[in-house]
């Protein structure tokens, strides 16, 4: 548990979810757990910026290779990729991004561009193939026990929808 503690200790404090915001990138602890003769500790690498991203990802490879070499062989990394920015993916078809915000403009809501700051479905589809952009969030306390989405938001989410569509048809 102490060499746990170590690893998270050797990561940047100022680069923790709640101390970076916007398009800030981020290490975030997720888990946490062990006993005597064993720890596990779980985290969340993200950033906006694809260069940014793997720089974290080998920022991390060095923080167990440093404690490897201090604690032999103690240490094992495995790290997968789980979502990438959605943007590289998004910005060839700007244009279904300019249709939300016809959609939402006839509908008298004020579009509202804020950096996403999690992974989302729409990020994975997106490197699935399927450009997808966030269009209309509405929750409140994300990737809390306090998350929540208003029923508001979410009757506003489906006019959104319903009206691309008929956007769509009318092209």
């Amino acid at each position: 548990m102490h060499v746990a503690n170590e690893l998270v200790s050797l990561l940047p404090v100022n680069e923790r979810p709640e101390f970076t915001s916007d398009y800030e990138g981020f290490f975030h602890l997720v888990e946490i757990s062990g006993s005597v003769d064993e720890a596990s500790v779980g985290y969340i690498i993200r950033d906006h910026d694809r260069d940014l991203f793997e720089r974290r990802k080998v920022q991390m490879q060095e923080a167990v290779d440093f404690l490897n070499t201090k604690y032999p062989d103690t240490l094992k990394l495995e790290m997968r990729d789980q979502y990438f920015n959605m943007r590289e993916k998004v910005e060839p078809v700007k244009h279904i991004v300019d249709l939300a915000f016809r959609a939402m403009e006839a509908l008298d809501i004020k579009p509202i561009v804020k950096p996403i700051r999690g992974g989302t479905d729409g990020a994975r589809l997106s490197y699935m193939g399927l450009p997808c952009p966030n269009v209309f969030a509405g929750g409140v306390n994300f990737h809390g026990r306090f998350e929540f989405l208003p029923i508001k938001s979410l009757k506003k989410a489906s006019e959104v929808v319903v009206k691309i569509a008929q956007l769509v048809a009318e092209e």
